[in-house]
């Protein structure tokens, strides 16, 4: 039996699905999306792992070893990003989009990754005992992903008001922050907040550039790669604009 017809049999199991299903990518994915990992078992992780492991392998990795210190731009797909940290756009729960393939950011990460990162996250948010705010950030390790560790951090959805300014600029903040006290060399944003949250792209990005830039110069001590990640080529040229705009 296949590596992932077995994990599509036990998942389809745990989550006492009687339907029929096809032993094919999509649905896997899809029943990753929607399990909820309390007790799931040592085999199926390792099983789940040679999946993802090999999907990964047949897949053309970015390492930004080669790109130049300090903030660069870059267009393509976060979760083939090796560097030390990417930054995962999530939703208050902590815990990974449920929509089976959907097509956001917090969906693919997890999917990726795998259901270790969902498993980690239910203990941090166990511990914690409330939502999570915004501007703040949590660390999972990257487990199937050629990045080292996962930085969950919660945007505001756009609503206009200066607080969503605020907000947004902490989400960089406190990612900056955490990875300079981790002593990380390098760590990955995707565009915070200019998804289904809705903060409009101009606007996002200068704030984001504005607080990588201030950072970088003002406080760091460890962090030597700073990258904006993007998936669209409006949205690359937006954030090459403003970054020219702002000298960089």
């Amino acid at each position: 039996m296949s590596d992932i017809k077995w994990c599509i049999d036990y998942l389809k199991d745990y989550s006492h699905i009687k339907d029929e299903l096809s032993y094919d990518w999509p649905t896997f994915r899809a029943l990753l999306n929607i399990t909820m990992p309390v007790n799931i078992s040592d085999e199926f992780y390792q099983k789940q792992d040679k999946v993802l492991k090999g999907i990964l392998s047949s897949k053309e990795i970015t390492d930004i070893s080669s790109f130049p210190e300090g903030i660069s731009l870059y267009k393509g797909d976060i979760t083939l990003i090796k560097a030390d940290a990417i930054v995962n756009a999530c939703n208050s729960q902590m815990l990974g989009c449920f929509v089976p393939g959907h097509h956001c950011i917090d969906n693919a990460i997890h999917s990726f990754a795998g259901l270790e990162v969902r498993r980690d996250m239910l203990e941090i948010m166990k511990k914690q005992g409330h939502e999570e705010p915004n501007g703040q950030v949590k660390v999972s390790s990257g487990y199937n992903l050629p990045a080292k560790y996962i930085f969950h951090t919660v945007g505001p959805i756009y609503s206009g008001m200066h607080r969503d300014e605020i907000d947004l600029a902490n989400c960089y903040y406190s990612c900056l922050k955490k990875a300079d006290e981790m002593k990380l060399k390098s760590i990955v944003f995707c565009s915070l907040s200019t998804g289904i949250f809705g903060f409009p792209i101009e606007k996002a990005s200068r704030i984001a550039i504005k607080c990588v830039n201030s950072y970088s110069k003002e406080e760091n001590k460890n962090i030597k790669k700073v990258i904006f990640d993007v998936f669209s080529d409006s949205d690359f040229e937006t954030y090459k604009k403003n970054m020219k705009e702002a000298g960089l």
